[in-house]
């Protein structure tokens, strides 16, 4: 068997787990349920049974009152009274014996109680002949004399609501015996529902747990890859600035320095070289007059000029490159320097230099060569950095997923299958019942928060402004600072999916970073946008921080800092990214995106 348990393994045990916990629920509701119809039954068994005694009671009452009355109008709604009162109660002690629907009663199987009624019958039917004896001489002759079936009444009332009471006790006796059998049934179902439970735990939930926590891990390293590949991207750039400054110190072997001209204080001409004019391109007559007039012709501006000039009459010394071009088109870079000296009491300048040609072309080709070499590297790297950071994005999705689908189901499986348990008159039992539910829910929440985090289905199915909406409402219920959502302008247009995916991580990191790090109470995401631009801000009222001393410091240029991770998800998606925040003032983020 692999490492990792794969999740359509999961799911096929899942599926099961699934079946096992249908069918106990199945059960165990028949069972009960058949059980309550029982009891329902039983009850209404008991209450007609002693209602039977009542109605023998009355039946004797009015047989005593027609006995004692002579006159007509009297008898008639008693002996009305006594022909339904008696039919009630023949009625329900067929009911009692053999079922009758009307009167919801089930009938008796019990060989011990029908043995009772066996030994109630020569008492019931001597009531019930003598009762309709009275209702038919009366009705013929109000005067005739029913003394003689009163008195079989009487005597054998006492008989029958004896062997009634008997009866009843009976009837509770075995209702109560079906009342501990269904409790017994009620543990015994209990015991099966926590096993099946148990038996999701050890070969479900434990291997799933196992398998999501190696997800993550991986996940991690795939993180801590990128970071990684943005670190060697820094050192690309700071590579680049070390091979300029190599370049600086390329050693080449070059002319030694020689005197180019003399010129006079106004920059006048005084002699010059056959090597200078040779340089230039020129021939010893068509050499201009003056250096100013060199620097003219060579298209510098006349604000360095006039600099150079104040330079020379206060007889201050100058060096520097400078580019000439001669009138073929070609150029030359000569190094020179101006340096004042004293001849025969008249100031002179003396122009040193060489020519250093050569060494700046070398340096522009190897500068051409380092940056094209340094930029492919870059582009690499980007490359690689977008791949991982898609990959991320996708193992975020299919993470989310897996939880959402899986272990949220299973949760909730789980949950309506501890909610299906009847639990028994045990206050620990009920208390730990409520205990495990309440932590079945709080699971349940997190499990969605962690899902919605890793891939909110919103951001997919309709876009970044409802994903973000949604997010902010995720998110207040379950954190205390209270989170604001604007969508100013009423931006709906959906954007490419890596430009969605990346904003919502950079919101998703500024309010989390709100929250956590700046203690903020008070949170406003707003979105608004214009024609070609759209503008997003997250401001918090939190303790704020310096920002310009930690920009100074370097601190946010370390990969994997959350401000860093945000900008270069800014610079992926050719946003810009700023940022403001005082100490004691809160933070301000802005991410303005063009719109193409």
């Amino acid at each position: 068997m692999p490492r990792l348990l794969k999740f359509d393994k999961l799911g096929r045990f899942y599926i099961l787990a699934l079946s096992a916990i249908a069918f106990s629920i199945l059960f165990s509701q028949l069972v009960v349920q058949n059980y309550i119809g029982k009891q329902q039954n039983y009850s209404r068994t008991i209450n007609v049974a002693g209602r039977q005694r009542m109605l023998s009671q009355k039946i004797s009452k009015i047989a005593l009152q027609l006995a004692y009355f002579q006159n007509t109008d009297s008898q008639k709604p008693l002996l009305t009274d006594l022909q339904e009162t008696l039919d009630l109660w023949v009625q329900s002690h067929e009911g009692l014996l053999h079922g009758d629907e009307a009167l919801g009663l089930p009938g008796t199987e019990t060989e011990d109680i029908l043995e009772m009624y066996k030994k109630v019958y020569p008492h019931y039917e001597p009531i019930v002949e003598s009762v309709k004896s009275i209702i038919k001489k009366r009705l013929a002759d109000p005067d005739s004399d029913i003394k003689e079936e009163v008195n079989v009444t009487l005597e054998n009332e006492d008989s029958f609501l004896a062997a009634m009471d008997a009866i009843v006790f009976a009837y509770d006796t075995e209702a109560q015996a079906k009342i501990i059998r269904l409790k017994n049934i009620e543990v015994g179902l209990l015991i099966l529902s926590l096993t099946i439970i148990l038996i999701e735990f050890l070969f479900i939930f434990k291997p799933l747990a196992k398998n999501v926590r190696l997800t993550v891990a991986d996940l991690i390293d795939s993180e801590a890859k990128s970071v990684k590949m943005a670190e060697e991207m820094s050192r690309l750039y700071e590579e680049l600035v070390r091979s300029y400054q190599e370049l600086e110190s390329l050693n080449f072997e070059t002319e030694p320095q020689q005197v180019y001209a003399t010129i006079n204080s106004k920059g006048s001409f005084q002699s010059i070289s056959p090597a200078f004019a040779k340089l230039l391109g020129e021939s010893m007559n068509s050499m201009p007059g003056s250096f100013p007039l060199l620097l003219q012709k060579n298209e510098f501006s006349d604000q360095f000029i006039n600099d150079l000039l104040l330079l020379i009459e206060n007889r201050q010394s100058w060096n520097g490159e400078l580019k000439f071009t001669d009138s073929d088109g070609d150029f030359c870079w000569l190094e020179l320097s101006i340096i004042p000296t004293e001849f025969k009491a008249k100031s002179e300048f003396k122009l040193i230099g060489r020519n250093i040609t050569e060494i700046k072309e070398a340096r522009i080709r190897s500068r051409e060569i380092n940056r094209e070499k340094i930029e492919k590297k870059v582009r690499e790297q980007q490359y690689r950095s977008v791949l991982i950071l898609e990959g991320q994005e996708e193992e975020r999705r299919r993470l989310g997923r897996e939880m959402h689908d899986g272990i949220g189901q299973m949760l909730t499986a789980l949950k309506l299958s501890i909610e299906s348990i009847t639990p028994t008159d045990s206050i620990h039992t009920k208390k730990r019942l409520q205990d495990t539910k309440s932590l079945m829910k709080s699971i349940l929440q997190e499990v969605r928060r962690i899902s919605f985090n890793l891939t909110p289905t919103s951001l997919v199915d309709f876009g970044i402004v409802p994903a973000v909406k949604k997010f902010c409402q995720e998110v207040n219920n379950f954190s205390a600072p209270e989170i604001a959502f604007q969508n100013k302008t009423s931006f709906v247009n959906r954007l490419d999916t890596h430009i969605e995916s990346n904003i919502y991580r950079i919101v998703q990191e500024a309010v989390n970073n709100a929250i956590k790090y700046a203690k903020a109470k008070n949170i406003n995401v707003s979105f608004e946008h214009s024609i070609n631009l759209l503008t997003i801000k997250i401001i918090d009222d939190g303790k704020g921080f310096n920002y310009e001393n930690l920009l100074n410091s370097g601190h946010f240029k370390r990969a994997g800092h959350g401000i860093f991770n945000m900008k270069e998800r800014a610079a992926f998606v050719n946003a810009d990214f700023n940022l403001s925040s005082e100490v004691g003032s809160g933070t301000e983020i802005t991410i303005k995106l063009p719109l193409e």
